[in-house]
């Protein structure tokens, strides 16, 4: 018995041996640049269940802020005692140096329910990082010490709800800057106090494609960061294959609460990177911003002598600041004079009466109105220099005549059923968007309703349809071909007090008047 143990000891010796041989031959052909090694471990003292509890490492390319990362390699096992070790391989040809790498660690359910993850960048393998790291990661179904809380989103889509109603009030700061390899146009909202609301973004990829990012802020912390992009060409396997990406995170007091992505309408939790790449661009932001208001804030509060400005929906006046600043013409071409009355403001200017009111900063304003906001700036471009006092013209010394008279004159012209129609006419009125708006022609129709059609300043045409009583829903559509001309369009044009009559040699114009009050001008179109 004791040869034949002896042989028995001898024979396991020999194959530990070789074994020992083959795990060295292995190890010679694995080197450390092709696997990335660390721990995972987590402060909680809960036991995890390996049955039904895992471990995922993922090695992502986090080279840039404003893009997805790109997964290069990842591992799923079985959870064990912290620290978990783990061996991470990866393909060495798809490492550039000159790009940045990093590791994100989770333990996640069987059912894919994310229990912990890391809420810090470990870097790894290029820019001197190294190959092994320890990673600690946090659970994020609980409260953060820092007041963070685990919400469903509702609280965060109120916030943005209110933020996004207010925002015609809001101050806005429009920008465009460079970076890197994208060109990105931005319009910041602000407060009247200076107080961020919200950053809008568009950024131009150039071969890369588009991203539209959306930054909201609540009390100057990140509340809601969104992005939707479109990229082509980006390096990964199908370059031609365009990659829709969706991203939408939700912050309570600055900290990450819960959030959604999709990429080609494959849905996924987003990962470490993209939240801290959100917090580092929303820094970016309101460091824009304050640098902006800063230089803003160094002119003066109130505009001297006579300015020009241009809106966003296309209209232009002059404003005259009379009585060192106590007082401010308001002029359009083809209206009456508005004088408005300083009033007190927190910082720029601001004044009013009873149906105006012009505020601002620096060389950006307000003008707010019965119809709604249009925000303007300071413009000194020729177009804008041609309105000034000199191009006054209302009211016009024109012949003057009365609704009676329209009515008596049976001319069989739209206007002869204007005094009727008036009530509907100037319910068009309002709710007919542009500035500058006049009536081409109206009619009567069936069932107690009235057609409009309208003319703006810019030439756009909207057909408005609405009970006669000028009471109830209006329905306005846009005209856009300019071939649909109705019969007896433009014969005579009808503008309110507060528009501006249509100028040239083609027109004659006559001053309307209703029970001794001048409601507008009547102009006759003499040209085919």
């Amino acid at each position: 018995m004791k040869p034949n143990s002896f042989a028995s000891v001898w024979v396991r010796a020999l194959c530990a041996i070789g074994m020992i041989s083959i795990l060295s031959g292995c190890a010679s052909l694995q080197t450390d640049t092709t696997t990335v090694t660390g721990s995972v471990t987590y402060r909680e003292r809960i036991a995890l269940s390996p049955d039904s509890t895992f471990l995922v490492v993922r090695l992502l390319d986090v080279s840039k802020a404003d893009a997805p990362s790109i997964e290069i390699a990842s591992l799923r096992q079985p959870v064990g005692n912290p620290p978990m070790v783990f061996i991470l391989p990866y393909d060495a040809s798809k490492i550039n140096p000159k790009l940045t790498y990093g590791l994100e660690a989770k333990i996640v359910t069987s059912d894919g329910d994310v229990l912990f993850r890391n809420d810090q960048t470990y870097r790894v393998l290029t820019r001197d990082a190294p190959n092994d790291v320890d990673i600690l990661v946090r659970p994020i179904t609980h409260a953060q010490s820092d007041g963070a809380r685990k919400t469903d989103g509702g609280d965060v889509s109120r916030d943005v709800a209110a933020i996004d109603a207010r925002l015609e009030d809001m101050r806005v700061i429009p920008g465009q800057y460079v970076a890197s390899d994208h060109t990105v146009t931005y319009k910041a909202y602000v407060s009247p106090d200076g107080e961020p609301l919200l950053v809008d973004e568009h950024r131009d990829l150039g071969k890369f494609g588009t991203s539209d990012v959306k930054l909201y802020y609540r009390n100057s912390q990140l509340l809601q960061f969104s992005e939707r992009a479109t990229r082509v060409n980006y390096g990964g396997a199908n370059d031609d294959k365009p990659l829709e990406y969706n991203l939408k995170l939700d912050f309570a007091q600055g900290r990450f609460s819960s959030g959604s992505k999709s990429v080609n309408g494959v849905a996924s939790s987003p990962d470490e990177h993209e939240i801290s790449g959100a917090l580092s661009q929303s820094k970016v932001a309101l460091s824009r911003i304050d640098a902006m208001l800063a230089q803003l804030n160094t002119k003066p509060t109130v505009l001297a002598g006579s300015k020009s400005f241009v809106c966003d929906d296309n209209s232009r006046f002059s404003v005259s600041f009379e009585n060192d600043g106590d007082r401010a013409i308001v002029e359009f071409l083809g209206r009456e004079p508005i004088a408005l009355s300083r009033m007190p403001t927190g910082s720029g200017y601001g004044y009013r009466n009873d149906m105006y009111e012009l505020r601002g900063k620096g060389e950006d304003a307000i003008w707010r109105t019965s119809m709604g906001n249009a925000h303007c700036a300071v413009s000194v471009s020729p177009d804008s220099q041609s309105i000034s006092v000199a191009h006054t013209a209302a009211p016009g010394d024109f012949p003057v005549v009365t609704i009676r008279e329209l009515t008596a004159t049976q001319s069989g012209i739209w206007t002869e059923y204007f005094d009727e129609m008036l009530p509907a006419i100037t319910a068009c009125l309002t709710k007919n968007s542009g500035d500058l708006v006049s009536v081409l022609k109206a009619w009567p129709m069936n069932h107690g309703m009235v057609g409009v059609r309208t003319v703006n300043g810019n030439g756009g045409r909207h057909d408005c349809l609405v009970p006669a009583d000028g009471m109830g829903t209006i329905h306005t559509e846009l005209v856009e071909a300019t071939t649909n001309i109705l019969p007896g369009e433009d014969d005579v044009r009808f503008t309110p007090a507060n528009g501006a009559y249509p100028t040239g040699k083609c027109f004659g114009h006559e001053r309307i008047v209703k029970d001794g009050v001048f409601i507008g001008w009547l102009s006759k179109n003499s040209c085919p």
